[in-house]
């Protein structure tokens, strides 16, 4: 195979694919996400699709593969760096495959309210957009997943409840395996996919996620006990690889960007009221929300700082961490003002 054709070939495997029959777009734009097919998550990404078909007058669109049929989050940043995928819309531990500095804003008990966390996004907007597009993507907007909460079989109200019990950890993710560690606690790691079935059989007896993932998932119908104690919160992205978005007209853009941004604002409003419904959901299907005693929240504290110890500079950079935390003290010092 001689150089040019060479060339040739790997232009065209990460290429828009062209579509000119049937009224379909001329770029077509192709989106993988884990969340099933009519979760809220997919709804904003059809919804997308179609404002951006019609204001491009047919000649964008996105083409949508839902519930993880193209492969896990690292499966599917595989696929995008190789041009099979040109974005996904990515939840917790995906968000930081790309980009690992995200992590600075999911350690645990890094915020205490709503409030803390708009303001900081807000502020970081800039700070995340860039990191992203040095790491080869287009930030198309943030979409809150959530706080994560404890599921489990039997009751936890402190860590030493949890020792000896097996628990999930999402593979490849660093703050659970190292605060697992440090706790004392038996992990087992798997893919999000196949912990319905670790819960099925007693492969696990743990879980962790927020509540309206936990009722899409399914995870609700294997675990009991709640516990009633906000671990962290976690965000979700939808990205563009860069490649892909630089071959668009610049006018097509404006655009995508413009209707993504407003939609996935609008999808983290529409997710903080149905994680609300969710954890009614839950106490209506029976499992019982325990609460831990403050002596055991001042320890969860303490495995917590002890974690943010180890990581920080290694899962990911300090200065990140020092700017969030930068944020949320200007946040909290205003409040006190007011």
């Amino acid at each position: 195979m001689n150089f040019s054709r060479t060339l040739l070939l790997l232009f065209l495997s990460v290429a828009l694919p062209i579509q000119v029959i049937g009224g379909q777009p001329l770029n077509v734009i192709k989106v993988a996400t884990l969340a099933p097919e009519g979760s809220s998550w997919v709804t904003a990404l059809r919804t997308i699709d179609d404002e951006v078909r019609q204001e491009t007058e047919g000649a964008l669109g996105l083409k949508i593969y839902p519930g993880g049929v193209q492969g896990d989050e690292d499966v599917v940043l595989r696929k995008i760096r190789v041009g099979q995928l040109h974005g996904a819309g990515f939840g917790g531990m995906g968000t930081t495959l790309v980009y690992k500095d995200v992590l600075a804003l999911e350690l645990p008990f890094m915020f205490d309210e709503f409030g803390e966390i708009d303001y900081v996004l807000e502020q970081m907007d800039e700070y995340y957009k860039n990191g992203y597009q040095e790491n080869g993507f287009e930030f198309l907007g943030w979409c809150e997943i959530g706080y994560v909460y404890l599921l489990t079989q039997r009751p936890v109200t402190s860590a030493d409840d949890i020792r000896g019990i097996k628990a999930w950890r999402l593979e490849k993710e660093p703050i659970t395996e190292v605060l697992f560690r440090k706790a004392g606690v038996i992990s087992v790691p798997l893919n999000i996919p196949d912990v319905l079935l670790g819960l099925q059989t007693n492969l696990i007896e743990v879980a962790y996620a927020p509540p309206s993932a936990v009722i899409a998932l399914q995870w609700f119908t294997r675990v009991k006990y709640v516990t009633e104690l906000p671990l962290n919160y976690t965000v979700g992205v939808f990205l563009i690889d860069s490649r892909t978005f630089q071959r668009l007209d610049v006018e097509h853009q404006r655009i995508l960007r413009r209707v993504s941004r407003r939609h996935m604002k609008q999808l983290s409003i529409y997710s903080r009221k149905e994680n609300e419904e969710a954890i009614a959901v839950m106490k209506a299907n029976g499992l019982k929300f325990v609460t831990p005693r403050e002596a055991e929240v001042a320890n969860f504290h303490s495995l917590v700082e002890e974690t943010i110890s180890e990581l920080a500079g290694k899962a990911f950079s300090r200065r990140s961490l020092d700017i969030v935390q930068g944020h949320l003290h200007d946040y909290r010092q205003k409040k006190k003002i007011e």
